[in-house]
């Protein structure tokens, strides 16, 4: 399979031919390493492209499932796959011969299915839909028993109100959990505009979440499913801003005065048959 790598701070891109990844779909992407699935057995497993370490998980069955999550890296030993599903998720640290099921218990009403998941020192944050609330449970308890953190009553949405088109992503961030809602002009067919970003943070002491206007030295990195939080001071990024694909397209919306600048920076990708995964 080939492998493209931007490197967005100098403006360049190279290809790489990488056995490991030939028939290859990747479901996630965490701490250097993916999160692999194989097109045609289903296996999955952890390949690092630094090092092409490759960590092979036990047989399972994805269909339906609705999020990945590879939570600490695997040299650390509470590292944890996640797959989340609608009803329950499984669980496996590499070493270990199977997955673990646990099923899910929400104290939410007219619970339909999950917008965004996040892991989180050994919590799960989730918000669900149509209530738009955010719901936490303990990932060591033997049923994942959810309880309601925050109801959408307050704030929480805010300039999304009267907005039905936007995405939400839970991001883990120097030690709490932002939500980042990339909001959508009105949509004409299947074209959907961005043009804005409001960013909270949890405040526990308002039960509540708070806007968060300004990250500093940091920036965004968000894909199709999840997002990246990353300190980028010194790396030539623009820091106060939000990274984001749609197709080939990168932009780059500066939360400093609410600009996006577009550009094409790997022309030879396949438009129909390409997925895009931040490794930081």
């Amino acid at each position: 399979m080939e492998k493209i790598d931007k490197d967005v701070t100098k403006h360049y891109y190279h290809t790489r031919i990488i056995p490991e990844l030939r028939n290859k779909i990747v479901l996630s992407s965490s701490y250097g390493w993916l999160v692999l699935q194989d097109g045609n057995s289903q296996a999955c497993s952890l390949l690092n492209l630094v090092s092409m370490e490759m960590i092979w998980a036990p047989p399972i069955n994805l269909n339906d499932y609705k999020f990945c999550i590879l939570w600490l890296p695997p040299s650390n030993p509470n590292c944890q796959l996640f797959f989340i599903f609608k009803d329950f998720l499984v669980s496996w640290k590499p070493g270990n011969m199977k997955f673990i099921k646990k099923e899910f218990r929400l104290e939410v009403e007219e619970y339909m299915s999950l917008i965004t998941v996040n892991v989180h020192k050994g919590i799960i944050y989730v918000i669900v839909e149509p209530t738009v609330d955010t719901v936490f449970a303990n990932l060591e308890d033997t049923i994942i028993s959810f309880k309601k953190l925050i109801k959408r009553n307050d704030h929480t949405l805010g300039a999304l109100e009267g907005n039905p088109h936007y995405d939400m992503y839970l991001i883990e961030s120097c030690g709490e959990i932002l939500l980042v809602n990339k909001i959508y002009s009105d949509c004409f067919g299947d074209q959907k505009v961005v043009y804005n970003f409001k960013i909270l943070r949890i405040d526990y002491s308002k039960d509540g979440w708070v806007e968060v206007e300004n990250i500093g030295k940091q920036a965004i990195f968000l894909s199709k499913f999840e997002g990246k939080f990353c300190n980028v001071s010194c790396s030539g990024l623009k820091t106060n801003s939000v990274y984001f694909t749609k197709g080939r397209n990168l932009y780059i919306f500066s939360l400093d005065d609410q600009s996006i600048k577009i550009c094409l920076p790997c022309p030879i990708v396949n438009k129909h048959n390409s997925t895009l995964s931040w490794i930081l």
